[in-house]
């Protein structure tokens, strides 16, 4: 019997953990966290504003309401948290964007906190000095320094920017923006390789997640590494496209972004522009397989 051999490394298990994490999450964000978002809006009486759609929120109009009630919800100011902080469903989105799977709570002067994943940390630290190199080190740096359990501190560790980007893309909402063969089948086998030091923080993550929303997404070991690959092959990443934070020291405000694309030899990478306009992941695709729109590298 032929064998084939698949290896899990870290970026394979990274990019299985987000596929797993995202068809999670859609699931509650399109139920109950939408409807705990549309009953906060309706009790304080405000009506969904509209905002560009970013990351994969544009998949669907559940999606997308969730998205735009959760946007509108992150400008009210703080001085009506008076009026819901009773309320159950308050409660609720107030735990979730409180949660360390998305980096240290920040409250910024709304009702809800924003994470400021280690990306969102280099991003301050490095200011005015962008670019990917300096970024991902820093991120890395921070994420080490703070042992950050975030999926973008996960990504972090490892200091690969196509996961980098494909994660943070993830958590846009909650983030800081700063034939049949006639042979037989071949046997499959799995060579887990990823970091115990980032497979360590990870189980944190899962189980932390786990607790927050009663699911069972898989331990990071051996065991799972079959599921970690097929959920990695299944998460396209290609064209994910990120704002990071903007410059408003000039006329017209610009926006930095990162983004993946394919290059000429079919690998994926990472391309950084500033824009004066918020690019989202939608918009990106349509533009490749070509570098992407950026204005400044």
């Amino acid at each position: 019997m032929p064998v084939i051999r698949r290896v899990v490394d870290d970026r394979t298990f990274l990019l299985g953990l987000d596929g797993l994490y995202r068809g999670v999450m859609k699931r509650h964000e399109r139920g109950e966290l939408r409807q705990c978002a549309r009953r906060v809006a309706s009790a304080l009486g405000v009506a969904q504003r509209n905002y560009p759609v970013e990351g994969y929120y544009p998949e669907d109009e559940q999606l997308t309401e969730y998205f735009l009630l959760m946007r509108t919800l992150q400008d009210v100011d703080v001085s009506s948290r008076p009026m819901i902080d009773g309320l159950p469903d308050f409660r609720r989105l107030l735990e979730v964007a409180s949660s360390p799977i998305f980096g240290v709570a920040v409250e910024q002067g709304g009702l809800f906190p924003l994470g400021r994943d280690p990306l969102s940390q280099a991003l301050l630290d490095t200011a005015p000095g962008w670019n990917l190199k300096r970024l991902t080190e820093a991120a890395e740096a921070v994420t080490r320094e703070t042992k950050d359990i975030s999926l973008v501190g996960l990504a972090a560790r490892v200091r690969d920017t196509v996961v980098l980007t494909a994660l943070r893309e993830s958590v846009v909402l909650y983030a800081e923006v700063v034939a049949m063969a006639a042979e037989a089948p071949p046997k499959i086998e799995y060579d887990w390789r990823v970091d115990p030091e980032l497979a360590e923080p990870a189980g944190k993550f899962v189980a932390t997640f786990n607790a927050l929303f009663r699911e069972s997404l898989p331990e990071p070991e051996s065991e799972n590494a079959g599921t970690f690959w097929n959920a990695a092959e299944e998460n396209n990443v290609f064209g994910r496209c990120v704002r990071l934070g903007y410059d408003d020291t000039v006329s017209p405000i610009r926006q930095y972004h990162w983004a993946v694309f394919r290059g000429e030899d079919m690998t994926m990478n990472v391309q950084e522009f500033w824009h004066p306009e918020i690019w989202t992941t939608k918009r990106y695709y349509s533009a490749v397989p070509y570098a992407g729109p950026c204005t400044e590298v």
